[in-house]
């Protein structure tokens, strides 16, 4: 029996912005590998990629852009906004290639005995739902599997209207080699297939004409259980790889497709890090391998000493996110203290002792959240630019299952049932009476103001002659909203 060929697909983004920070379908390539390993063949369709080799350039701020770090613009296209999202000020767009570039590309690969399709964020549905309808009208009667995080979080909503034959919740590469045996009459031709995600083989990245990063995951799974989260409800436990495998496996690319850029993508990349990360970082360093390193998932800062910040200097990291959420205390409990005021400051501390700029360090600060005052986010944003580090404001989305989406239905008046595209972190769904969308605009604009004055070299919440003038000024004023703070 001819080996049976899979075709996997990586839908588009539907949003009012999207930008390519790395972005590859980690899981998908993750089943891919595992695929191959089977003996099955297989194409991939990304409609995020920016290289696609059928897709013309675009016009204008329309068109993909590229970085050589491997970031860059998505090629877009204006689309009608959905009828929930009438009153966002906003332009909505499909990112990625063309719908006509999709079906091209489709129709050039041998017919397929069965697709994968995945799912990223559960209000990005609406690209999941394209590519489904564009395949059952090009390929009729190859059926259709669903996979992902919408699929695992939104499954009635994914079972009801998205068209798919067949959902896979949760991690899914063991699940679809079963039902691929079942729908085809293949048996793997192997001795031994992997059970553990340390020893799956690890993601294909052959499919791409261009690759100028390496995106890798040494770990899958967080110990944590934030309560905006949904880590424990895609993965099973927390467990990571071995370090001489994450290493072999950045050299081979290195020497193979000569990527200079890697990207760890790890939720918990620093959990025992002395017996792994570490391991990593030093064995990297004795390569003398000219690579430079991103963790655009924010690390966390109780895990950040003196040792691993030189190993992080040392072997030339350029993207540094922390995570530090909210300087609200009970927040930080909740988070079992995975960050505290103090292990952030110390953790600054740390990198500027070893040749980082405090500038170049990004802290995420989250709002949004069910029941959270505004004072609470401008705290937090002020204490990390107090820091001199970056702040990277986030927007709350709520994701079933979650402590926060139990919040925002019982506190926020968020309905049970909503229709995924209300849980887009754009639309601001937990509206109340002490924030709404004009709030949250001038949030990031003020983000935007305290990083570009740390470009400038003003720190407005230091010890400087000027910071203590400007803080006198502040708490002077008669504005009472301003002496809240």
């Amino acid at each position: 029996m001819n080996a049976p060929h899979v075709l996997l697909v990586n839908p588009w983004i539907y949003d009012f912005a999207a930008y390519d920070f790395w972005v590859k379908p980690l899981g998908l390539l993750s089943l891919a590998g595992m695929l191959e390993h089977c003996g099955y063949q297989t194409s991939l369709i990304d409609c995020l990629d920016r290289y696609h080799p059928l897709q013309a350039e675009g016009i204008g701020k329309y068109k993909a852009t590229h970085r050589k770090n491997g970031t860059g613009k998505f090629h877009r296209t204006p689309v009608d906004k959905p009828a929930f999202f009438a009153d966002i000020p906003r332009p909505f767009c499909r990112y990625g290639i063309d719908v006509d570039v999709f079906i091209q590309t489709l129709q050039g690969l041998p017919k397929p005995n069965v697709v994968f399709v995945t799912s990223m964020m559960t209000y990005w549905y609406p690209g999941v739902f394209l590519a489904i309808r564009l395949i059952r009208e090009h390929l009729p009667g190859v059926p259709v599997v669903l996979g992902g995080i919408y699929a695992t979080l939104c499954t009635d909503h994914a079972r009801r209207f998205s068209g798919a034959d067949y959902i896979i919740t949760g991690e899914g590469e063991l699940q679809a080699l079963e039902l691929l045996e079942q729908l085809t009459h293949f048996h793997p031709r192997v001795n031994h297939i992997p059970q553990r995600w340390p020893d799956f083989p690890d993601p294909l990245f052959r499919y791409y004409r261009q690759l100028p990063a390496l995106v890798v995951m040494t770990s899958r799974g967080c110990p944590f259980r934030c309560s905006f989260c949904a880590s424990h409800f895609l993965n099973g436990a927390f467990i990571q790889r071995q370090p001489q495998r994450i290493v072999d496996t950045i050299q081979w690319h290195y020497h193979k497709r000569h990527i200079r850029h890697v990207v760890f993508y790890d939720e918990a990349l620093l959990v025992r890090h002395r017996h792994h990360f570490d391991k990593i970082l030093k064995r990297i360093r004795d390569l003398r391998l000219p690579l430079l390193f991103h963790t655009p998932n924010g690390i966390h800062a109780r895990e950040i000493t003196p040792e691993l910040a030189k190993l992080m200097y040392d072997t030339q990291f350029r993207t540094i996110r922390v995570s530090y959420e909210s300087a609200s205390k009970e927040r930080q409990a909740e988070m079992l203290y995975k960050v505290t005021d103090e292990t952030l400051a110390n953790s600054i501390d740390y990198f500027e002792a070893v040749g980082f700029r405090r500038r170049d360090i990004d802290v995420y600060v989250i709002m949004g959240l069910p029941e959270q005052p505004l004072e609470e986010v401008i705290a937090s944003m002020i204490f990390v630019a107090s820091l001199g580090a970056k702040i990277r404001l986030t927007s709350f989305s709520p994701i079933p299952g979650t402590k926060d989406w139990e919040r925002a239905i019982v506190g926020a008046g968020f309905p049970a049932d909503a229709d995924p595209l209300l849980t887009n972190n754009t639309a601001y769904p937990l509206r109340n009476a002490d924030a709404d969308y004009s709030d949250f605009q001038q949030l990031r604009q003020l983000a935007k103001v305290l990083n570009y004055s740390l470009d400038q070299g003003i720190n407005l919440f230091n010890t400087s002659r000027v910071a203590k003038l400007v803080q006198a000024y502040l708490r002077q004023s008669p504005s009472s909203e301003t002496q809240s703070l």
